[in-house]
């Protein structure tokens, strides 16, 4: 089935312009699209609408005969020369019918069988050691509800072999210091990191899969970027955990994944997890999936030895701006990946 989206150009003014809006809603309701992902044909830009489906999209150094593409799961593409935009453009985008989706699922494969696959096919889908990555990095500390300490940088991203190199050009955008408590606090972010591969983290499961060491799990299909996509999901009642991966069914590389877990208690550590909600997102580009934002919010509550509580919460979003086969200009700094981003600034 070919897509079909319905475009309206507001206003004919050349494309000469920097920058354009686009307005993206639902073909049949006429609701703002949000998370709509956009991006090029052959450009690394991209972008995402807002809860109101709009988004502002820079066009300097846009070849006029590229292609803006935008995306959403569940929808059809909607695809635009750049020689044909105008200075704003609504785009109405329609959904993938039912009967498209139950025709093209058909498939045996289970929750384990599909992760051996994307461990088969990783090295193929995610070479990610050729580019450097333009970051926009935002780590947002609270302690006890009261004490904020709150960064925003950009920052470059290396993978050599699954570790992570980060340099910085040594500015910061904006910077809320905490007080002496939070100060006092490090929150090594290695972990995290290095788990932006993400290899690691699916072999670990799998295992636990083959092991059934999930009490539910379920596949689906969807479809996202043109191409259809399966959606695996499996949990741990136990430890309240949930993990949703879409997994393009063609090649086998992970577009999104998702983990969730709800309230846990260690009692032994006098420790509770409210929350941990972790997640990463990729988006095309050509024959490629490309590392495009991850998101960490994690909440827990802690008993210190003269049995007062006291609450963390942690923010980390990641957005990738840009990518290139070369370094970006003036990232000359580096930044130790294994320790708390604030302590590389001062």
């Amino acid at each position: 089935m070919k897509y079909i989206f319905y475009v309206f150009f507001v206003f004919a003014i050349s494309v000469n312009a920097q920058t354009i809006q686009l307005n993206i809603t639902d073909y049949s309701n006429n609701l703002p699209i949000d998370d709509a992902d956009i991006y090029f044909a052959e450009s690394t830009k991209n972008f995402v609408s807002d809860t109101n489906g709009k988004a502002i999209i820079d066009l300097s150094n846009i070849d006029k005969s590229d292609e803006i593409i935008i995306s959403k799961k569940d929808y059809q593409d909607a695809k635009i020369n750049i020689d044909k935009i105008n200075s704003q453009v609504n785009i109405k985008l329609e959904k993938v019918g039912n009967i498209e989706l139950q025709e093209a699922f058909i498939s045996n494969l289970k929750a384990e069988d599909i992760l051996k696959k994307v461990i088969e096919n990783y090295d193929k889908n995610f070479n990610t050691e050729e580019h450097y990555y333009l970051v926009d990095f935002q780590q947002d500390l609270l302690f006890d509800s009261i004490d904020r300490d709150y960064i925003d940088v950009d920052l470059q991203f290396r993978f050599k072999k699954n570790n992570l190199q980060i340099k910085s050009n040594d500015k910061i955008n904006y910077r809320i210091i905490g007080d002496e408590l939070i100060n006092k606090q490090i929150f090594r972010l290695n972990f995290y990191f290095n788990d932006i591969s993400l290899l690691d983290i699916i072999k670990k499961m799998y295992t636990k899969l083959s092991e059934k060491r999930y009490d539910k799990e379920s596949v689906k299909i969807s479809k996202y970027a043109d191409r259809y996509m399966y959606e695996v999901e499996f949990k741990n009642s136990l430890s309240n955990v949930t993990n949703w991966f879409l997994i393009d069914k063609q090649s086998f590389a992970i577009v999104e994944h998702t983990s969730k877990q709800t309230k846990t208690e260690y009692k032994k550590e006098n420790y509770t997890i409210n929350y941990n909600n972790l997640s990463y997102k990729y988006r095309p580009y050509k024959d490629k999936w490309i590392l495009k934002e991850s998101t960490k919010n994690w909440s827990s509550n802690y008993k210190e030895k003269d049995n007062t509580i006291h609450t963390n919460i942690i923010k980390i979003n990641l957005n990738v701006r840009d990518f290139n086969t070369q370094p970006f200009p003036n990232f000359n700094k580096s930044v130790n990946e294994k320790m708390d981003i604030r302590r590389s600034f001062k």
